[in-house]
């Protein structure tokens, strides 16, 4: 596993990992986000909390999303078989 000891080789390995130089593949930030292991988000967050608080909150926001469509789409199908008139909001 890599180590990044300072925030300055987090930034560089992560710049890398954006850009990785000529004729390679390149990413945007919302690729590293869906990618980045948990063991390199850990070694982010060590150096920078505030970003363990916003992907805590990104993380608990997405979740809400998928319990919502969950949700919609049971309410959905309810709906086109005709189980009820109205399903009520959770």
């Amino acid at each position: 596993m890599l180590e990044l000891h300072t925030a300055a080789q987090a930034r560089a390995f992560l710049g890398l990992c954006l850009d990785p130089g000529p004729g390679r593949h390149t990413r945007t930030l919302d690729d590293l986000v869906r990618i980045m292991p948990p063991w390199l988000q850990d070694q982010v967050d060590g150096h920078a909390p505030h970003l363990a608080e916003l992907r805590a909150e990104a993380d608990r926001l997405q979740a809400a999303l998928t319990e919502a469509q969950t949700v919609y789409a049971t309410a959905l199908g309810a709906w086109i078989n005709d189980s009820s008139e109205e399903t009520p909001a959770p």
